[in-house]
């Protein structure tokens, strides 16, 4: 194994390591260890490389808490931020989600020293936006119902034909686009969901943490493919008034064989068969197709000018560093020179031969 290694190196020209150099050492890593005051810990769900100190800067700003905090590195995009006051790392956690780069921020609190590989920053609440809802539905039991899908409910709002309730995220999992919702198993809806403050997602695989040109689950066929017709839209952000293509297709197609209902104090309500308006359909699904495309096709520009800028940002973050280094060594791989001594020789006999080859053509 090390006479391989040293040959494969060899034959690159770079410098061979001895058979003693090559062998890998195993140690325990360190434990992150917090401060003595009030201590979270947090994380940027996100693929892509970032400024550490981008980030620090851009959190300090942002954060009107009313003493001073300290953010320190404790690991590659791992953060310990340190308050003076308890209110204010509680001030911080209730206003969460926060966004850093349109990627979420994951935060946990931390009061004792942890191993890395137990540490687990992968959900986030997040207010969901549930709707349209019929007026058949009991929107508490509605909330209450989707909310045990998601783990539970930290917190929940009614206004009109839209609720608003606070759920913890996976992050790890695609996007929810809605569920289908019934009365006493009748007269099944599909409900949408909508998410406020959603970071960058992909309109591929539904994940957050990267865009559609950096998703590592598809090839770029099938990204060509997805951009014609992506199975997830700009229709999960709440800001967004576009219904989803879910909502119109689903419900359209469920309207086909959806029945009347007739109240007349029975155990069970008169149903007969009916048919909806077609017309209206159509010009829904129409309408908010053309503006749900465009949505999506400005989202999708962005994204590719946020991958672009962001590897810019990495190659002068780069140079910043080395330039700062004068140490530095502005070669990717080291290469075979020859001794001094050698190299003067070398120097010496060319010298020879360059004057040997003047006096012949002098004397010819």
């Amino acid at each position: 194994m090390g006479e391989s290694g040293g040959d494969d190196r060899e034959q690159r020209d770079e410098i061979s390591l001895l058979t003693e150099e090559l062998i890998q050492l195993s140690v325990k890593g360190s434990k992150v260890i917090p401060n003595d005051k009030p201590t979270l810990i947090c994380t940027i769900w996100t693929e892509k490389f970032y400024n550490p100190e981008s980030f620090k800067a851009q959190m300090k700003s942002l954060w009107k808490s009313k003493n001073k905090f300290e953010i320190q590195s404790a690991g590659q995009n791992l953060f310990l931020i340190a308050f003076e006051e308890e209110e204010d790392l509680e001030l911080i956690m209730e206003g969460r989600p926060w966004l850093f780069r349109k990627c979420l921020i994951l935060f946990d609190r931390i009061t004792q020293s942890v191993e890395r590989s137990q540490i687990r920053l992968n959900s986030s609440p997040v207010w969901l936006k549930v709707g349209p809802c019929l007026p058949e539905f009991d929107k508490k039991d509605l909330l209450h119902a989707i909310g045990v899908t998601f783990g539970g409910i930290i917190r929940s709002e009614i206004n009109g034909e839209w609720c608003r309730l606070k759920i913890n995220l996976d992050v790890q999992k695609p996007l929810r686009r809605g569920i289908f919702v019934s009365v006493n198993n009748k007269n099944k809806w599909w409900i949408s969901f909508k998410y406020e403050k959603l970071p960058t997602f992909c309109f591929g695989c539904g994940k957050l943490g990267h865009g559609l040109p950096g998703c590592n689950s598809l090839n770029p066929a099938e990204k060509t493919k997805i951009k014609e017709n992506p199975p997830y839209t700009m229709a999960l952000r709440a800001e967004s008034n576009i219904l989803g293509k879910e909502c119109i297709q689903l419900n359209n197609s469920l309207n086909q064989n959806r029945v009347q209902c007739f109240y007349t104090g029975g155990s069970d309500l008169d149903l007969i068969e009916y048919g909806k308006a077609e017309e209206a359909n159509n010009w829904l699904r129409m309408t908010h197709g053309e503006l749900l495309v465009n949505e999506n096709e400005e989202e999708m520009k962005k994204q590719e000018k946020e991958d672009y800028d962001m590897s810019n940002e990495r190659v002068v973050d780069k140079r910043r560093s080395q330039d700062s280094n004068p140490n530095s060594v502005k070669k990717s791989t080291w290469r075979r020179v020859n001794p001094a001594p050698t190299v003067a020789k070398q120097k010496d006999e060319n010298g020879n031969k360059k004057r040997k080859a003047t006096e012949e053509i002098v004397e010819t």
